[in-house]
């Protein structure tokens, strides 16, 4: 089905490596790292600032919106298309360690660089609260979701064993409706059609999505349609972005950034198939670094706010004061993720702490 581009990883594991799933992997860190490096760059009121300066930031936000979408589509890939033998006792007690203990280890450390940056009194009340309520720091919400859809991972599993590909597609076509074509409603008129459609809304789709389109290879044409499909995607975030935020008088129409947006759904689509079935199609190999890079990608995630926000904001802020957003934003993104892949390395070294960079 796919070729060239497989090659057997260890036997203990015997799973199958896909190498494109790899470099969709790598291209999702930088992505993610550049969409809270320009954060602050297209927050600013594109009225009241220099508007070459809010579009930077919105031409490297419009191409690194999928991050998040093709981050969930490759655990989607890798996890329901996993044939090996595992109760959900033992799937749980392997997946969901690798979660919990980076999601409390780095709650408390995001939690004490902000009171310490603040100057706040340090409270276990606090902090419990805001660990259960999600609102430590504003990355982590994606372990929480990762946590959950690994809950749910075995039952998904026993759903797609036991599916056709029409019982595959008859899903995400609900899931379209529901959390793409409903979040759209809401946005153009105010309100989506009110069924009770929660098995097949929010992440789970993407989810899913990932293994479909590992699963099946899609024709040629379907395959050139995505690519098109991609590119109306991209110059719809960017154009319709800007004119959303002029018409709220320079508030930032977040719509077209958002992960089910229809815009940012065409493009993680179409840049799965793209590293899928055009760039890496014949890839026999991964460069060892690029490939550690991959693998470490979760480390430098979870580190990155803290290298970007905490402990060197003032090289950043540096950068803003030298450079246009237009060579600043990817300097900075540089940057942060030189300095926290290091930061990750280290860390990996150290037997007591490697555990919370999974």
């Amino acid at each position: 089905m796919l070729g060239k581009n497989v090659i057997r990883l260890s036997e203990s594991e015997g799973m199958t490596r896909y190498y494109y799933l790899d470099y969709l992997r790598i291209y999702a860190t930088i992505a993610v790292v550049t969409i809270h490096v320009s954060a602050s760059i297209v927050s600013a009121n594109p009225l009241e600032t220099d508007l070459f300066r809010w579009f930077s930031g919105n031409f490297y936000e419009t191409l690194s919106r999928a991050s998040v979408p093709i981050f969930v589509m490759i655990s989607g890939a890798l996890l329901l298309n996993d044939n090996r033998s595992l109760t959900t006792l033992q799937f749980l007690k392997k997946r969901v360690s690798k979660i919990v203990i980076p999601l409390v280890a780095w709650s408390i450390i995001y939690y004490l660089a902000k009171a310490f940056k603040n100057i706040n009194v340090y409270s276990i009340k606090e902090f419990i609260y805001q660990f259960f309520t999600d609102n430590i720091v504003a990355h982590l919400w994606f372990m929480y979701t990762i946590l959950g859809l690994y809950l749910i991972t075995p039952l998904l599993k026993i759903l797609v064993r036991n599916a056709t590909k029409k019982d595959v597609e008859y899903f995400l076509g609900l899931w379209i409706f529901a959390s793409i074509i409903g979040k759209l409603m809401v946005y153009l008129i105010g309100f989506s059609l009110s069924i009770e459609l929660f098995f097949v809304t929010n992440f789970v789709g993407y989810f899913v999505l990932g293994y479909y389109l590992f699963k099946y290879q899609l024709s040629k044409n379907l395959i050139g349609f995505s690519q098109i499909s991609m590119v109306i995607g991209l110059l719809g975030t960017f154009f319709f972005t800007y004119y959303g935020t002029i018409k709220t008088g320079g508030n930032l129409d977040q719509y077209w950034y958002a992960y089910h947006s229809i815009t940012v759904f065409m493009i993680a689509v179409g840049i799965f198939i793209l590293f899928k079935d055009i760039l890496y199609k014949s890839k026999l190999d991964i460069n060892s670094k690029l490939n550690w890079f991959s693998q470490s990608s979760f480390g430098i995630y979870l580190v990155h706010l803290l290298v970007l926000n905490y402990l060197f904001s003032a090289i950043i802020g540096k950068v803003w004061d030298h450079l246009h957003p237009i060579i600043g934003i990817p300097v900075n993104v540089a940057i942060v993720i030189i300095i926290s892949a290091i930061i990750t390395f280290i860390i990996q070294k150290i037997p007591v702490l490697k555990k919370i960079m999974p």
